[in-house]
């Protein structure tokens, strides 16, 4: 017989189930033996990377600067690779014969019968007889195996890797859980173990300008907090020879500067929500979970329709804003609803300050508007501190117009109403206007001339903006004809002169806000000053106009005050508001400051002599609120003597009784066996029940030798006296009580309930005082200064109620500071009812407080007594006591009651 090659013949192809185990077997008989003989190429390899992990584990590479570790590597990988490359290419590719050689000797077949497979019959003629004999030999053939590369080391190599090995285990024992990163380490240059110490770092966040606040410090490694959207991150790493970096969250503009060769700085815009972690060579230094605040636009919207104020042509505009960072800007754009007219009308709202939610009601006049009468569509436009814009919805509204009466009056307004919306030209304007003038009454020469002038304007091409002009001025002489037809001329002309001044402050206010900052100039600010201070005088004027057609009419008048300062009142204290806001470039607080001299002029204008018949009547009821709060407080007062004159006579008595019990207990006083029972619980401070008391009274009288008083003559005598002085006292503040209960009720039309309780209550105060019975008034007493207080704080809600500084007297802010108009100018925003607010911020100061002002307490704590801090003798006296009650509690030939009570009270001890 010969050998087979080493192809698998066609007769062994028909053995699926054989040839399928016999493959795969050869598979793994290839890489073992492939393993087997690579080995002595790689020993070397292999030894260089285990000797560099040996000394990684003991931090050997990590101790070298980054350069050297680096280098070092690079020296040892390159090495290894290059070694094992070149026995690898020299490795002789494992035979058939080999394999099945390898296949028989691991799976023990016996006689080779991987080899009868591959051979065939050296004579032919016998191909029948050897397929059954391969056939045998096939079913024969077990478990296929190839087992484990076994390595042909000699004894001193193998005992080179045991070495090897069993140092590689020590060192990974003794680094314990650090053994894995100073591997890490040893193999990543640039990067520190576990046993390196972390490096210091402090961490803020400094909020966005749109979000001012403190900036929130990121205390420690870990952490969370909540920021808004742009926040800043700024972090200072101090011990770390390489540059950090920020990782996890959305992270805008990160960047890392060195401050010196191993603190660096971190910087970073935090735009979501997550994770943030800082790292350094290959370690996390920090990580914090961050909540960020995404910053959405404004949320804007009408609150309502707008429309027409009732009884009145402003327009009311309700709105709604809410923003988490404040809105900084609202205003109203209107636009024509149907025409070609491109201009958009900006009205700005008003805000205070910087709200987060607000909500409320504008109400400026835009009847001046040549669109008056006409329907437009209006949006809300807001935008917040961050600079995002939002729109509302739009709301179609006809937009307000003021009703004239005086016939050129009305023929002037449908005139510049058609002429703003463009349904008629200039020439034909003109002419109108020339038609209207000659209508005019020959003295009002100056509605002549402007009506001349603005007619003048239309025709001259050289006027770019002869439109708008002769609009205002077409309007100044309508308000100016509907006020003589209403009043008078000298009234039309002072309202004329406020208009002009007004319309001067708001121009020179929109200049210096389209300035910006170049209009906080000195300049600007004189010129703003100079334009008020027209406006006041001509205020000043319409008021002594109107002062005068009071006197003439024989009208009551308001009076005026002593002081003829006026640099106190409520026009004031706006206009000086209105000028530093403008000053320092709060623009939105003086437009908001700009609308209420507004409606204050307003008022002031339209004002007649039966306002300041109101004016003096609600002046007058001031006068008589505040005579009756000052009365309730000279009531006040006077109690609260009374009370100090009782509690002084109690305790003048308190004293000398223990000073009497201290020489008695010095002296051996009475024996504590004989002494009643309801006597012993007194000492111990505790109140004995009547029941107990009134046995002890019946059962043992009083000894004669015990004297009803402890006061001596002279100062019984003086205490005496003293009652009968606050008895009378008494008498007469309860007289004051009653008299001011009926002034009230003539003034407010109810009584008052805290009165009417101290009425009651006082008649017990004389009735114990008349008994000389101090402790029954000192509670009485107490009493009338509770009803007092409740009667105070119910005269200021009465008063309130009427309201006596509301309406008509907010018409005429320029009224007198001084004298006996008490804060007239303040009555336009409080009603007058500073006073009032003042005594209820009394007495609330004073709830916790008795009449001297000294702090009340509750139960036994801060207790005003004249007591002292008992001492050792009086504790030991105590004591006594205690056992003597303990002795009586034990005998039960004692009345029940008596029993029944010790029992309780002894309980707690």
């Amino acid at each position: 017989m010969t050998t087979a090659p080493a192809t698998q013949p066609s007769n062994v192809k028909n053995l699926l189930p054989l040839g399928s185990r016999l493959s795969r077997a050869r598979r793994r008989a290839r890489w073992v033996l492939l393993a087997e003989n690579a080995w002595p190429a790689l020993r070397l390899p292999v030894a260089m990377v285990g000797g560099y992990a040996l000394a990684g584990l003991v931090r050997l590479p990590q101790s070298l600067p980054d350069s050297l570790h680096a280098l070092l590597l690079a020296g040892v990988a390159s090495s290894a690779i290059a070694l094992a490359i070149r026995g690898l290419a020299r490795l002789p590719r494992p035979t058939p014969l080999q394999i099945d050689q390898r296949i028989e000797r691991a799976s023990h077949l016996p006689f080779q019968p991987l080899l009868t497979l591959h051979d065939h019959p050296a004579e032919p003629g016998h191909d029948s007889v050897w397929k059954q004999h391969a056939a045998r030999v096939a079913a024969q053939i077990g478990n296929l195996r190839t087992g484990w590369p076994h390595p042909r080391l000699k004894s001193k190599e193998r005992i080179g890797w045991v070495v090897l090995g069993a140092v590689l285990l020590a060192a990974g024992a003794i680094a314990g859980s650090s053994a894995p990163s100073r591997l890490y380490a040893a193999f990543v240059p640039g990067t520190d173990d576990a046993d390196v110490p972390l490096p210091q770092i402090q961490a803020w966040i400094d909020l966005p300008d749109y979000a001012p606040g403190a900036p929130v410090f990121l205390e420690g490694r870990h952490g969370n907090a909540s920021i808004p959207q742009g926040a800043r991150l700024t972090a200072t790493i101090t011990g770390v020879s390489s540059a950090p970096y920020l990782t996890g969250t959305d992270i805008g503009r990160p960047d890392a500067h060195a401050l010196d060769r191993k603190s660096w700085t971190l910087h970073g815009i935090l735009n979501g929500s997550g994770d943030l972690l800082v790292r350094a060579r290959g370690r996390t230094v920090a990580d914090w979970h961050l909540s960020v605040q995404p910053d959405l636009a404004p949320d804007v919207a009408w609150e309502g329709k707008p429309g027409q104020e009732k009884d009145g042509w402003r327009t009311t505009l309700p709105w709604k804003v809410a923003q988490a960072h404040g809105i900084t800007e609202l205003q109203a754009e209107i636009r024509l609803k149907k025409g070609n007219d491109p201009r958009v009308l900006r009205v700005p709202i008003p805000l205070n300050g910087r709200p987060h939610q607000a909500h409320g009601v504008a109400t400026p006049d835009l009847s001046a508007d040549s669109w008056a009468g006409e329907e437009v569509e209006a949006t809300l436009f807001a935008t917040s501190a961050s600079g995002l814009h939002a729109r509302s919805q739009a709301s179609t509204f006809k937009l307000p117009e003021r009703v004239f009466h005086d016939p050129i009056a009305k023929a002037l307004v449908a005139l510049r109403h058609r002429l703003g919306l463009g349904e008629e030209n200039r020439l034909a304007a003109s002419d109108d206007l020339r038609a209207l003038t000659e209508a005019l009454p020959s003295q009002e020469t100056g509605a002549i001339l402007t009506l001349d002038l603005a007619a003048s304007m239309l025709t001259d091409p050289d006027v770019p903006d002869a439109k708008e002009q002769t609009l205002g001025l077409t309007w100044a002489v309508a308000l100016y004809l509907e006020d003589i037809r209403r009043e008078d001329r000298e009234t039309a002309l002072a309202n004329l002169d406020i208009r002009a001044a007004q319309a001067a402050v708001q121009a020179q206010l929109d200049h210096m806000r389209q300035l910006g900052r170049a209009g906080h100039t000195t300049e600007e600010q004189e010129e703003l000053a100079r334009r008020m201070t027209t406006l006041r005088e001509a205020l000043s004027r319409r008021l002594q106009s109107l002062m005068q057609r009071a006197m003439m009419e024989g009208g009551a008048m308001p009076d005026m005050g002593q002081n003829g300062s006026d640099s106190d009142d409520a026009l004031s204290r706006l206009m000086r508001r209105l000028q530093s806001d403008a000053a320092n470039g709060h623009g939105e607080d003086a437009m908001r400051r700009l609308q209420e001299l507004e409606s204050m002029t307003e008022r002031m204008r339209n004002a007649t002599p039966e306002d300041l018949a109101n004016i003096a009547k609600q002046l007058q009821a001031q006068a008589e609120a505040q005579a009756q709060r000052g009365a309730l407080r000279d009531l006040v007062k006077n109690q609260t003597k009374l009370l100090d004159h009782v509690q002084s006579r109690l305790g003048a008595k308190q004293r000398i009784l223990s000073e009497n019990d201290q020489n008695a207990d010095a002296a051996g006083g009475q024996d504590l066996a004989n002494m009643p029972t309801s006597e012993l619980l007194r000492r111990l401070g505790l109140k004995p029940p009547p029941g107990m008391e009134q046995t002890q009274q019946q059962e043992a009288p009083l000894p004669q030798d015990v004297t009803p008083s402890p006061l001596d003559p002279a100062t019984q005598a003086a205490q005496d006296d003293q009652r009968r002085d606050d008895h009378a006292t008494q008498r007469a503040l309860h007289r004051v009580d009653r008299l001011l209960n009926d002034d009230v009720k003539t003034l407010t039309g109810k009584n008052l309930e805290g009165l009417t309780k101290a009425d009651a209550d006082m008649k017990k105060v004389r009735h114990a005082l008349s008994h000389a019975q101090d402790i029954e008034a000192q509670a009485a007493e107490q009493q009338v200064l509770k009803d007092l207080a409740e009667a105070g704080q119910q005269m200021s809600q009465a008063q309130k109620g009427k309201s006596h500084g509301g309406g008509p007297i907010a018409l005429l802010p320029t009224m007198g500071k001084g004298g006996h108009s008490q804060g007239a100018a303040k009555a336009g925003k409080n009603g007058g009812d500073q006073d009032d607010e003042g005594d209820e911020a009394q007495q609330d100061k004073k709830s916790d407080r008795d009449p001297l002002g000294r702090k009340l307490g509750k139960g036994n704590q801060d207790m005003d007594t004249d007591g002292q801090i008992p001492e050792a003798n009086s504790r030991d006296r105590a004591r006594e006591i205690e056992r003597e009650l303990r002795h009586r509690d034990s005998d039960r030939t004692r009345p029940q009651s008596e029993l029944d009570y010790l029992d309780r009270l002894l309980k707690s001890y």
